[in-house]
């Protein structure tokens, strides 16, 4: 019979299968389907102001309520947090994003709850011909739910999840689910695996071009080393690796750097995106309160801006 202590010196040969796996998958998504066809393009955008300003890297390094939009078991040892945010990206078409997310201590384990929101305004029409047409707008709304735990040094949750996407006159709504881990590996050495948006039930858009779409699911796995620099400074550095279901390989790089655990500086880049931009962010951290903000550039369109408040009690 397996022991406990036996089961549990599994876990770091266990994980480390699950990441080679999931990089295996990410090769064969990226060939499965051509690029451009899928939709809810919204989803891609991130909530997290620390994931913005790593670069979109965090996978192993995220550790909030606030950030499980990368990975789902970010929380799982967090306290209860209430986190409301906003984001502002490519100004041009007048966009804007709002979310709220809820994890609730429970028995040892985190129920998870969020609803998000972005909208474009004026995104400039054309025809088939290359014409231009009148602009026209666009939504995503997306509402999930989830439990996160931990058990050992393995860190776990997962979401279902509801969206509704409205682009000109496609609309379209999904069923998807979301999970990750957060798993430690030696001291100050983590490792993380995530899959987000992976759709199990959809309808039919409205639209003869595109009647089936799909949501951009995001495999995502990397590393994070985080080490104390002193008495006051710590510094941590995440190594991601990304594809979606739309795009290529990308790798994702972030440096975070913290003082005394009140004030956090952050720097990332997208490596391998289409259009990669660098991103930087602050943190601060008061009491039960801790406000984040990030900028993120972009190769053609405008920088984006994030920020938000978490609450913990």
């Amino acid at each position: 019979m397996l022991t406990l202590s036996a089961a549990r010196s599994l876990f770091p040969c266990l994980f480390l299968s699950l990441l080679l796996a999931t990089c295996v998958s990410v090769h064969a998504l990226e060939t499965d389907k051509e690029f451009g066809e899928a939709s809810f393009k919204f989803l891609k955008l991130p909530l997290s102001p620390r994931v913005v300003g790593l670069g979109g890297s965090g996978v192993a390094l995220s550790d909030g309520a606030g950030e499980m939009d990368v990975n789902p078991a970010a929380p799982a040892a967090d306290s209860g947090t209430l986190v409301v945010g906003k984001g502002y990206p490519f100004a041009e078409f007048l966009a804007n994003s709002s979310h709220i997310t809820w994890a609730i201590p429970a028995g040892g384990y985190r129920i998870l709850l969020n609803a998000r929101y972005l909208g474009f305004n004026d995104i400039p029409g054309f025809t088939s011909q290359d014409r231009s047409t009148s602009s026209y707008g666009a939504h995503t709304l997306k509402a999930q739910a989830g439990l996160a735990g931990v058990f050992h040094d393995l860190q776990w949750g997962a979401t279902l999840g509801y969206a509704d996407n409205s682009i000109a006159n496609a609309n379209y709504a999904s069923a998807m689910i979301s999970a990750g881990a957060r798993y430690f590996l030696l001291p100050g050495l983590v490792a993380g695996v995530s899959a987000v948006n992976a759709d199990f039930w959809d309808s039919q858009a409205k639209d003869a071009n595109n009647a089936d779409p799909f949501p951009p699911t995001t495999l995502q796995a990397g590393l994070a080393y985080s080490h104390a620099l002193g008495a006051s400074f710590t510094a941590g550095v995440e190594a991601d690796a990304r594809t979606r279901n739309d795009e290529k390989m990308a790798w994702p790089l972030g440096l975070e750097v913290g003082w005394r655990h009140t004030v956090f500086a952050r720097a990332g880049f997208p490596l391998g995106e289409q259009e990669p931009g660098l991103a930087a962010g602050i943190g601060l951290r008061w009491s039960l309160f801790q406000f984040q903000y990030a900028y993120q550039s972009h190769e053609t369109l405008s920088p984006a801006h994030y920020w938000s408040l978490d609450i913990r009690y």
